[in-house]
């Protein structure tokens, strides 16, 4: 069977982190994926990280099976070539700001009259209205303004970022999810749809809980560390060669740990006694798993049908046997030979074949685009280079204006 989206073709004027996660899982899913690149590249490919043969790790982890053109929107023949595109296209996506997006042109407005039928997704940091619309937006920043690093933590720490880019990622696959409503609507109505998707509403999304539990109790959530707010024993817990996870399962922990009177014990008898006296139950239970090793009490958990698992590090998670099942770790060719290790997609579809490819080299696809999906000429190719070398000084003014 073929990927669901095959057939669809999205133009991506994006770069940094949550659009293009949110278009490489549009990819992943068979549609036609073109990042429209300025001739400097995506900022991911110019970061001081880790590279493989020229590539960044951070633009190989969100850009596999696409195209890459390079196109200068400020330059007349790039705006044509762009806008030729946009009329055999069926999603534009961008991330720029509100402001700069209408200045190029890029916006569902100015779309609409080259398709009509055209769906646009475009990521914000704060919305395209309202009193933070052109403030700079990156995802630790919008997780501040949020809430969520203000619950993340140690309880009385500073706060602390998580590790992964959360609301970058999340972001991203709202937007993806929009798309696929809008593409669903037009094949019944014809009609495009504008969307828009902001990194900061996309936090408050995910701290639906904190909220619901200040409104509901006048109570400001505070960091918890590893640990539930509402359920203990529960957290990361040291063992003599690692951490194990566990939550929700008293009593069972309690005899597994060998500390059954605690099952009797008043302070402990309930689940409001256990919050109330959570510090001296987290204690109890922290020093008893310091008596055994991680896959010791892994053994005990699998037995007792007790939730718990691992604090894996990195290097453990890339060769976890339930992660390889899953086909979550892949390679791919590298275009030289040799194989890169990317992240899966974890939409699985049954009868769906995965296929992942590598991600582009900047531009690498630009004269086939251009060629074969709009029938160019060379003279008129080199008129697109031409007028992008010439402005090339003008670039690193506008970078700016991207949002993340």
């Amino acid at each position: 069977m073929k990927p669901l989206l095959s057939g669809i073709r999205i133009l991506g004027v994006t770069q940094g982190l949550a659009a293009p996660y949110g278009l490489m899982l549009l990819a992943d899913l068979g549609a036609e994926v073109i990042n429209i690149e300025s001739p400097l590249g995506d900022m991911s490919r110019r970061l001081p990280l880790p590279q493989h043969k020229g590539q960044c790790s951070q633009f190989l982890a969100v850009n596999r099976n696409k195209k890459s053109m390079v196109l200068d929107l400020m330059t007349p023949a790039g705006k044509k070539a762009f806008y030729d595109l946009v009329k055999i296209s069926d999603v534009v996506w961008d991330n720029f700001r509100p402001g700069a997006r209408k200045r190029l042109g890029i916006d569902y407005e100015s779309l609409k009259k080259v398709n009509p039928r055209i769906i646009t997704g475009s990521i914000t940091g704060y919305g395209s209205s309202g009193p933070y619309k052109d403030h700079p937006a990156f995802d630790a920043i919008v997780s501040g303004y949020s809430g969520m690093l203000s619950t993340t933590g140690e309880p009385g720490g500073p706060p602390i970022k998580p590790g992964p880019p959360v609301g970058d990622f999340v972001t991203g696959a709202y937007c993806a999810l929009g798309t696929a409503v809008a593409l669903a609507k037009r094949a019944g109505t014809g009609e495009g749809q504008e969307i828009e998707v902001s990194m900061l509403d996309t936090c408050i999304s995910l701290m639906a809980i904190e909220l619901s539990y200040y409104c509901c109790s006048g109570i400001v959530p505070q960091a918890t560390g590893s640990s539930h707010r509402h359920t203990y024993p529960s957290g990361a817990f040291k063992t003599q060669d690692g951490y194990v996870y566990v939550t929700s399962a008293w009593p069972r922990i309690a005899r597994v740990i060998n500390a059954e009177w605690m099952i009797d014990d008043p302070r402990f008898a309930t689940p409001a006694d256990r919050v109330k006296n959570k510090e001296e139950l987290q204690r109890i239970v922290a020093e008893r798993f310091t008596q055994a090793t991680t896959e010791q009490w892994l053994e005990i958990f699998k037995v007792e049908d007790i939730p718990g698992g691992p604090v894996n590090t990195i290097d453990k998670v890339v060769v976890d046997p339930q992660v390889t099942h899953n086909n979550m770790i892949v390679g791919v060719d590298d275009g030289s030979g040799g194989e890169i290790r990317v992240v899966g997609n974890p939409i699985k579809m049954k009868g769906v074949e995965e296929k992942f490819m590598r991600p582009p080299g900047l531009g690498e696809h630009t004269r086939q685009v251009l060629r074969e999906f709009l029938g160019y000429s060379e003279e008129m190719i080199k008129q697109v280079e031409k007028e992008q070398h010439d402005n090339a000084g003008e670039l690193e003014n506008h970078l700016h204006h991207k949002v993340a």
